[in-house]
């Protein structure tokens, strides 16, 4: 049936970009989408590549079309996962594309709970996506009262010199750990070197 190829077809683009052909990928979940447009591994795992390949345009639109098709869905791992990949399809980006906006909103509307949102801070963090919870932290009024983050590191966000390249931006490094510390992340997981100890010292 229909499904069986397109899972064929998406378990194929899942190897090829395990093996570093993001183009080849693409096409591969592009063909399971056309077997099934409704096949949510394939958006996702088109998404992926795009990202690989830089068209941050694209990803979010697959993104975004395969969030939309898990809108009632109880699966909250999957539900996190696509939102965190719309957030880091844009974490490189100086200027938004045309496909974000629309996707954003969409976030935003759908009043993910707490434990999606969990997830997705967390995935964020573990890839060091920092600039993408610069993004949450401008959103957070409209975030869960409830959310908790006891499983963020902090320690790369103060090692990524991308996110403060100039010195006026280390004022929302700052604040984005004390955002972060104040829903759960630990102070001590920044790290145990000097630098790290004063800062640590600075925030407490």
């Amino acid at each position: 049936c229909s499904r069986d190829i397109a899972v064929l077809h998406c378990n194929k683009s899942t190897a090829l970009y395990n093996l570093g052909k993001w183009r080849e990928a693409v096409f591969s979940a592009y063909q399971s989408l056309h077997w099934d447009p409704e096949y949510v591994k394939a958006y996702y795992r088109a998404g992926h590549s795009l990202i690989m390949l830089s068209d941050s345009y694209e990803a979010i639109s697959m993104f975004h079309k395969g969030l939309i098709l898990l809108n009632a869905s109880t699966d909250r791992t999957q539900v996190a996962d696509f939102v965190a990949g719309i957030f880091i399809s844009v974490n490189d980006e100086r200027v938004f594309p045309p496909t974000f906006p629309p996707a954003y909103d969409y976030i935003f509307s759908a009043r993910f709970d707490a434990v999606i949102w969990q997830a997705v801070i967390e995935r964020l963090a573990q890839k060091g996506k920092w600039r993408s919870l610069l993004l949450l932290l401008s959103e957070k009024k409209e975030l869960p009262t409830n959310l908790r983050v006891n499983q963020l590191s902090l320690k790369n966000l103060f090692e990524t010199s991308e996110l403060y390249g100039h010195g006026e931006k280390m004022q929302e490094v700052a604040e984005l750990a004390k955002w972060l510390i104040s829903i759960g992340a630990k102070v001590e997981s920044i790290g145990v070197y000097l630098l790290h100890a004063v800062i640590r010292l600075c925030i407490k």
